[in-house]
């Protein structure tokens, strides 16, 4: 009876390591992915971000495997604390708060739970450490180490190779760009373009970078700026008080008809000479290793078709700068306007949303007049 007992009690150490190797892989997955989609650009340190999750989880199942009940609470608390933060988050944004957002904060908190019991059933039955290096012995903590550097080194190889054979970047100079049926001056460096937040636009000697929607498009509504816009100008603290900017109030007032010829300087005064390119727009000029694309919008479906996948090269984008998605003047309802990445599948965002790694890059109107 008591054999049986004891094989009963080796199951929560086993699902929670299970757990975390899974989640581990998991997250060295991710961050790799992650890293050279959304973290290639210059200095490329921010490597060791996308590979924290990876890290702390593999630190902790070791903890866990050696010492259940002390690495069982750090996960309990480590996971209470993960949760409690994201839902904050995302409260303080306005964002819904769906069934999916509790999943990862759950899962490692029932990690956390079995292995605190993993320990305490280990001390009833006085399990022995082994005291010897064998496989038999440390097989768990190998695994844990080796598999997800091994797939860290799988998955990333061809992302490396395929990122180093972008089209380049000539310079930050204004460009016009023809092909399938459309032809667009592009604007080069300066408030028209925004490739990097640390390289942010400059309005009445104040920074601004990652803008939303709603910022750019309520720029030109008094008083002029970026201050208080985020929300709309009714905004109190409330989501009830949310203005979400229309087609119309962008039209009326984005920052784009702010911005002098030269596309140097970001004025209080209309210029009229930028605008922001239509979702169509930018999906028939993307390109694929410095030809034009071929891509199709379907309006009716929000989905973009190409003959070849677009990628983040010159001359459209800035391949080793931080931004990846363009914001487009394409509003598609009242709370939601169109984005697009590199990789050309155009996405619904809220106006509200503010994200470093999301930019834009203005074109000349055709009224424009030096």
């Amino acid at each position: 009876m008591l054999k049986r007992q004891e094989q009963i009690s080796i199951l929560p150490g086993l699902i929670a390591y299970l757990l975390l190797l899974v989640s581990t892989l998991f997250a060295a997955f991710w961050g790799i992915a992650e890293f050279f989609h959304e973290g290639w650009f210059m200095p490329f340190t921010q490597f060791i971000y996308y590979m924290m999750p990876f890290l702390i989880l593999m630190s902790l199942t070791l903890v866990g495997i050696s010492s259940p009940r002390i690495g069982g609470i750090l996960i309990i608390v480590g996971g209470a604390a993960f949760l409690f933060w994201r839902i904050y988050r995302l409260m303080a944004l306005h964002y819904e708060i769906r069934p999916s957002v509790w999943i990862p904060g759950l899962v490692i908190i029932l990690t956390g739970v079995s292995f605190f019991l993993d320990g305490v059933f280990r001390k009833r039955y006085r399990y022995r450490k082994p005291t010897t290096f064998t496989f038999n012995a440390c097989w768990k903590q190998i695994l844990v180490v080796f598999l997800p550097v091994l797939l860290i080194f799988v998955v990333g190889t061809p992302m490396l190779i395929h990122n180093m054979n972008r089209m380049p970047l000539a310079n930050y100079n204004e460009i016009t760009i023809a092909g399938n049926g459309r032809t667009l001056t592009f604007a080069g460096d300066g408030p028209g373009w925004l490739y990097s937040n640390k390289h942010p636009v400059i309005f009445k000697g104040k920074m601004y970078s990652g803008m939303s929607w709603n910022e750019i498009a309520l720029f030109g509504m008094e008083p002029v700026g970026f201050k208080g816009k985020r929300y709309g100008t009714s905004y109190n603290g409330t989501k009830e008080s949310i203005y979400y900017a229309t087609p119309e109030d962008f039209n009326k007032y984005n920052m784009f008809r702010y911005i002098n010829y030269d596309g140097t300087e970001l004025t209080e005064t209309l210029q009229d000479h930028w605008r922001l390119a239509t979702v169509e727009e930018y999906i028939t000029l993307f390109t694929h290793r410095g030809k034009n694309a071929d891509g199709d919008f379907d309006q009716s479906t929000g989905m973009a078709r190409y003959a070849h996948q677009p990628d983040k090269e010159g001359p459209i984008w800035a391949p080793v700068m931080e931004v990846i998605y363009y914001w487009t003047s394409t509003s598609f309802n009242e709370k939601y306007a169109y984005d697009i990445p590199y990789s050309g599948q155009p996405r619904r965002i809220l106006k509200t949303t503010v994200q470093d790694y999301r930019g834009y890059r203005a074109v000349r109107t055709k009224t424009a007049v030096p």
